[in-house]
């Protein structure tokens, strides 16, 4: 699997991000990177025990992490997710967290298949 097939697989914009960062080794970096990263992790957790404030904070910056690797349908769950959360709608939150739990599942599992690849 190349870099870009991972892109295409995760409805990622590959041409963006060749753009943005120019390299492949830097793009890859990066998206190795986003394997360490625990915001998704700790917004779980916070939804769980009902902290709505983490919970925000913490898909924030899922979604600006999507946005700059050009994550787009990993962006979208997140940014839905997120404005739920801005305006207080836990129900909604709620609703949204098993797309954006599936997609995220996804761009992990692919990476690590690109990865090992």
């Amino acid at each position: 699997m190349t870099l870009e097939q991972l892109y295409q697989e995760i409805a990622g914009n590959y041409a963006d991000i060749k753009d943005r960062l120019r390299k492949e080794e830097r793009i890859e970096k990066f998206v190795f990177l986003f394997l360490k990263d625990t915001s998704y992790q700790t917004m779980v957790q916070a939804l769980e025990t009902g902290n709505m404030e983490e919970a925000f904070r913490a898909v924030h910056t899922l979604k600006g992490i999507c946005m700059n690797l050009s994550f787009d349908e990993l962006y979208h769950f997140s940014s839905e997710m997120t404005e739920c959360l801005r305006a207080g709608d836990g129900t909604g939150a709620a609703k949204i967290l098993p797309e954006l739990e599936k997609c995220y599942e996804k761009h992990v599992q692919m990476i690590c298949k690109y990865k090992n690849n």
